[in-house]
């Protein structure tokens, strides 16, 4: 009798529970294994191998998503040598790493498992010299060396097998709830623990192979500061650089790390600000040609053969389906294009805009420049809009559209034609003869008063260019030294 009430005493499931639980515990045991850059022992899910393949199967995935690799060879080859001398200095010497520059003006870097590093085209010409760049390199191969991947690739499955296992055998709710919070937050990119791990593997990388550290937390800073510039731009409060959303850590945290470097470090270490503008100098500057660019206050399509002008008031953006051009006040633009076979007329406007006709007001038909356009304005929400449509044959419909209030509208209605009139198709002279911008490195002027005039030279929009020119040359106040090397846009 005292047997049989000994065994029923026993839940069936806590004793399967009990019993898997510390086959899982030796499992983990037995499975850890000491890494070698970090010097942490950790278990992971993912082998070497298996990090390779993964990395070998997204990484043409990564080239399309971000347009292309951007074809320099000059530069690919630069940032190869730069990379590899990066990787003899770490724990992972002998792996072959891949480094890949991504046609793209997003500034960003990032890495995948296997040894695949990705910077952008816009990241690159952002920096000041070649320790900035090797710093940003170094951060990719610690999140490799350290194996960031598939230490949260094995939290996030290993959790989501423990929790679907747990659900089944435990009752208590509270341990379901915790389980489940964690699966969801070891599934986001690197922790800020891990960023900061690889900011400390950078640092070691960097000094061995002789670079300056500080460099890390100066581009870092230089980002912060593009970001507000960027925010300023596009008049948006909480904008975060792309780079900045995937490395939270700050620059005066990258100073902490390199502050509390205990190895020792170089007394002359490089900086190398001559090569890199060297290496950097031709780099395409802003979105890939193919997909539009402006020459100064102009917008240039070569493939779709167009190009207008616009008024030094409007700032615009260049979205994958249309252009958006904003002022310092509420006023702004739309433009883009629409394929249709119908007649450009009130009706297609009707149609384009969900207006009914007699909304319209002031419609008119003009032709001009081989196109036929029309232009009226109509009121809705408080808001005045002005349109204009413009047909050549009847394949594309090129769209303006302004949106203002009526006290904007009386300075930005004549400038928003003058614009729309400008609108033209390019010949063949003007096809070959214009060129994207580009990246020219010059000897700052010797007088100070003269870097005004190299400014409003630049192949950039009027508005905010001074800002970008100091972004781009760190430089606030845009006060160089004699002979100084400097970026501009041309």
């Amino acid at each position: 009798m005292n047997r049989f009430k000994i065994i029923y005493y026993f839940n069936p499931k806590k004793i399967f529970f009990g019993f898997f639980s510390l086959v899982l515990i030796n499992f983990f045991i037995l499975g850890c294994q000491k890494n070698p850059a970090t010097g942490d022992s950790e278990f992971n899910l993912l082998s070497e191998s298996e990090e390779e393949a993964i990395g070998r199967s997204e990484h043409q995935k990564i080239i399309k998503q971000f347009g292309g690799e951007y074809q320099n060879t000059k530069l690919k080859n630069y940032v190869e040598s730069l990379g590899n001398f990066l990787v003899s200095t770490s724990e992972l010497s002998d792996k072959q790493f891949t480094f890949t520059i991504l046609d793209t003006p997003i500034i960003n870097a990032f890495a995948l498992p296997g040894g695949f590093v990705y910077l952008t085209r816009g990241l690159i010409y952002l920096c000041q010299n070649e320790a900035q760049l090797a710093g940003v390199i170094a951060h990719e191969i610690g999140h490799i060396t350290a194996r960031h991947s598939a230490r949260r690739y094995t939290k996030s499955v290993g959790t989501g097998v423990l929790l679907q296992i747990l659900n089944v055998f435990s009752q208590n709710n509270f341990v379901n709830n915790l389980l489940g919070q964690s699966a969801q937050l070891y599934l986001l990119s690197y922790s800020r623990s891990q960023e900061y791990q690889a900011d400390q593997l950078a640092v070691r990388y960097m000094i061995r192979a002789g670079f300056d550290a500080k460099e890390m937390a100066n581009f870092l800073r230089i980002m912060e500061e593009y970001a507000e510039v960027q925010r300023e731009i596009l008049k948006i409060k909480n904008n975060v650089s792309e780079l900045l959303k995937t490395h939270p850590n700050s620059s005066k945290r990258v100073q902490e790390v390199i502050e509390n470097y205990k190895g020792q470090t170089q007394l002359n270490p490089i900086i190398g600000r001559e090569i890199f503008l060297k290496k950097i100098d031709g780099i395409i500057y802003g979105d890939r040609p193919e997909q539009g660019f402006f020459y100064r206050d102009s917008f240039v399509h070569k493939p779709l053969r167009f190009r207008f002008s616009f008024d030094k008031d409007f700032y615009f953006i260049n979205n994958p389906n249309s252009l958006i051009g904003i002022t310092k006040k509420k006023t702004k633009i739309i433009f883009d294009l629409h394929q249709d076979s119908g007649k450009n007329n009130i009706d297609y406007v009707s149609k384009w805009l969900k207006i009914d006709k007699k909304q319209i007001l002031d419609f008119e038909s003009r032709f001009h420049n081989n196109f036929n356009i029309n232009i009226g304005r109509f009121e809705k929400n408080k808001k005045t809009f002005v349109f204009a449509t413009l047909q050549e044959s009847q394949e594309l419909i090129y769209r303006f559209l302004l949106i203002s209030t009526k006290e904007e509208l009386k300075n930005y209605n004549e400038k928003f034609k003058k614009m729309v009139f400008s609108f033209s198709k390019l010949s063949e002279i003007q096809i070959k003869s214009l060129e994207p911008p580009t990246i020219k490195v010059i000897t700052a002027p010797s007088r100070p008063e003269l870097i005004g005039n190299v400014i409003n030279k630049m192949n950039l929009q009027s508005m905010h260019s001074q800002k970008i020119f100091s972004n781009l040359n760190d430089s606030k106040d845009s006060k160089f030294k004699p002979n100084q090397k400097i970026k501009t846009v041309y």
